[in-house]
């Protein structure tokens, strides 16, 4: 995942999390937005590991 795909995804999270606050989402709408969140964040969290880890591989050009 290059970094626009990353930006697009935490803009994601972020916008899904507010419209969660709204007054007029229910309990299990909100359940929902929940599992979408824990889902995109664990996702990104994988991406940015592997990147991580492939920069640091030896004999990798940083």
């Amino acid at each position: 995942m290059d970094d626009l795909h990353m930006a697009v995804l935490l803009e994601r999270i972020g916008l899904i999390a507010k419209l969660s606050t709204r007054v007029d989402c229910d309990a299990e709408e909100r359940e929902v937005v929940a599992a979408w969140i824990s889902e995109m964040a664990s996702a990104a969290n994988e991406e940015l590991l592997k990147a991580i880890f492939n920069s640091n591989a030896p004999g990798k050009i940083h």
